[in-house]
């Protein structure tokens, strides 16, 4: 290309005649002309929803590919200003990817907004990029778009390689993703086994995704077809309706899979209904709990969670011997009234692992709380699994990214990620150390990773050790008369407001102390209703044991603090006389980090809203040997909170009152 040529004239070039980007071209160079193409499409175009942008761009992108394998007048014909895309360009596409486009298939965009595309891809070369650059690429522009109101949500890239790290399929192996989206998995799984493996051709396994929405599944073939175009099938349909999966043609079944790795829709707002989806479920049908376990009734239940059918449905599909990874939200391995769910897996085979994952992974896209199961499918139907039994698990911290989503730091430092090393290290596993142990599960119905992970009762084990104490959980300091636990109450929002007395709320602890709102005062004539069952005192600690994130703060009350109302997500535990140490003390030992972490691992989570339950009484901490070096930390620690007390008490004297504007 000659330096005096434009970029007017480049993009009045043959569109065929393709300006081969740099050899060292990455991720961002494709991630930025897509992403510019979807702000121009979405800022200059009549269409408000991102998938139906999304589709378009999809289009085009099939549009370039078909291009540069066989060449076609009428792209050129329509770049340079002729005719209209629908006339064109669909024509062309029905032509090189007949399964792909369907009758009355159609461009939403307005065809110079299409033409201005198509010069943007133009200096591309699909063809000569490696395919994880590709998918890396089209996928971190698709999923940050992508409505979740359907339960679906974007599988983030960490994770997904992890689980394929850890499923560590073969290129030969025929792998299955039943709820693909936009292909995340099946990208994943192409780009490192063509990274990691023996050269393209030697990829020979089949790669079928499946999912209901026609506008995932598009975008999911257009990834595909750049990325792995000889291997992959994409089926729209409804993955979970059996019986048309069982008639389908052997080269497109999903049935026999080697491999099954998903992220199914979930959620309690799209639960599934169709009678004659159930019915073709064992966990469309009511269950009831027996001595013995969970017993199959004959009665199709009015409804059941998609997660639980897809998890059925993964199951179903495998060959046996076959692997499962399914990422599923948390109230799935601790709801106790899901335990037949868990009855229904350890009959068709062994779970492999269990794999904890930080809350923010989905986030933002949704708050709820997931972890991944991994599954090997029996020849035969097992008996009950003896309890306890044996699970390898693995607790993720980090993810890689914040809560809304971002990857670096103000600092421009990145956010630790821990799935990465997870992913990596378990082929080398072992019972030495690392993310990786073998946990003892003891309540079948209870398989939350974090729950059977011993590493802070090691430390606390440790601790203990060293300083010559006793470790005791708070369920024993009862059961002696050294504490008491209590929960607080609810007033009602229409208490709101009424008077001074503070309603003390789990956002109003921080700092080892309470942080009034008046505008959830209460009446004297509230607070009397409650005095009595609360008692609360002076040296009463407050630890928040329910909601979204601060299970485990606390708070000690001081003299005048204690005449207030605590909310039912709050614990008041109460010192005894009779204790062989003070208030100030629990709270500092309550307070010690691998006291904070075991009680994180206590927690379940059910959807968005976390909860210790009776877990509380399972919190363990070192009962206190009264040497002078405690003696002298102690009298510190209690001094700084006694003080700050007394200087909060002094400046409310200085209190204007309220003055709302």
């Amino acid at each position: 290309m000659r330096h005096s040529q434009t970029k007017d004239a480049i993009y009045q070039a043959s569109f065929l005649s393709v300006v081969p980007v740099p050899a060292v071209a990455n991720e961002k160079v494709f991630a930025d002309v897509f992403r510019k193409l979807y702000y121009h499409f979405y800022a200059n175009s009549h269409a408000s929803r991102a998938e139906r942008i999304m589709a378009d761009l999809s289009n085009l992108l099939l549009c370039k590919i078909a291009g540069e394998r066989t060449g076609n007048s009428a792209i050129d014909r329509f770049v340079q200003g002729e005719g209209s895309a629908n006339n064109l360009l669909i024509p062309f596409l029905k032509m090189s990817f007949p399964q792909l486009v369907e009758a009355g298939e159609q461009f939403y965009l307005q065809d110079e907004i299409l033409r201005q595309g198509l010069r943007e891809l133009a200096p591309l070369s699909f063809h000569a990029a490696p395919a994880h650059i590709l998918g890396e690429a089209f996928q971190a522009l698709m999923g940050p778009r992508l409505r979740g109101d359907k339960g679906q949500f974007f599988t983030p890239k960490s994770l997904a390689r992890a689980m394929i790290a850890i499923l560590d399929p073969p290129p030969t192996a025929k792998i299955v993703d039943p709820a693909c989206g936009t292909g995340g998995f099946l990208v994943e799984v192409q780009a490192t086994q063509a990274q990691s493996g023996p050269p393209q051709p030697s990829l020979s396994g089949r790669l079928i995704g499946m999912d209901k929405d026609r506008d995932l599944c598009r975008l999911a073939e257009a990834t595909l077809e750049i990325v792995a175009p000889d291997r992959a099938v994409i089926l729209n349909r409804n993955s979970l309706d059996w019986a048309a999966l069982a008639a389908l043609p052997t080269a497109t079944t999903p049935l026999g899979a080697d491999y099954v790795i998903t992220n199914p829709p979930f959620g309690a707002k799209i639960k599934v209904t169709e009678r004659d989806i159930l019915r073709q479920y064992a966990l469309g049908h009511k269950w009831t709990l027996t001595a013995t376990g969970w017993l199959e009734e004959g009665n199709v239940r009015e409804a059941q969670d998609p997660q639980i059918l897809f998890l059925e449905l993964c199951i179903k599909l495998l060959r046996p011997d076959g692997r499962l990874g399914i990422v599923l939200p948390e109230g799935v391995f601790g709801n106790h009234t899901l335990g037949y769910v868990w009855d229904f897996v350890r009959r068709h085979g062994t779970i492999t692992a269990l794999l904890d994952c930080p809350r923010t992974t989905f986030q933002p896209s949704t708050d709820t709380k997931t972890n991944v199961l991994f599954f090997r499918k029996s020849p035969t139907l097992l008996p009950a699994a003896p309890v306890p039994a044996k699970v390898w698990t693995a607790v993720a911290l980090h993810c890689g990214h914040d809560r809304r989503g971002r990857s670096t730091k103000v600092s421009g430092e990145g956010y630790p990620d821990d799935f990465a090393s997870i992913g990596a290290e378990y082929s080398r596993r072992t019972t030495a150390g690392g993310f990786w142990q073998q946990s003892t599960i003891s309540n079948p119905y209870y398989l939350v990773p974090r729950y059977y992970d011993q590493a802070p009762l090691h430390e606390l084990t440790a601790e203990a050790t060293r300083s010559h104490t006793q470790l005791i959980s708070l369920g024993e300091l009862v059961k002696r008369r050294y504490i008491s636990v209590r929960k607080g109450h609810e007033v009602g929002a229409e208490a709101y407001g009424t008077g001074d007395i503070p309603f003390v709320r789990t956002s109003d602890i921080a700092n080892y102390e309470v942080s009034t709102d008046s505008t959830r005062g209460v009446s004297e004539d509230i607070y009397q209703q409650y005095a009595d069952q609360q008692r609360l005192a002076p040296g009463d600690i407050l630890l928040v044991a329910d909601g979204r994130y601060r299970i485990g703060r606390l708070a000690i009350l001081h003299e005048h603090s204690h005449r207030c109302i605590v909310q039912s997500h709050l614990r008041i535990i109460s010192v005894t006389a009779t204790a062989p140490f003070r208030a100030v003390e629990l709270l500092y030992l309550l307070n010690l980090p691998m006291v904070q972490h075991q009680i994180r691992n206590l927690v379940f989570i059910q959807s968005t809203l976390g909860s210790l339950g009776n877990r509380l009484h399972e919190i363990c901490v070192p009962l206190p040997e009264q040497t002078v070096d405690w003696q002298r930390s102690i009298e510190e620690f209690a001094g700084l909170i006694e003080s700050r007390a007394a200087l909060l008490r002094r400046l409310r004297a200085f209190d204007p009152g309220d003055y709302e504007l």
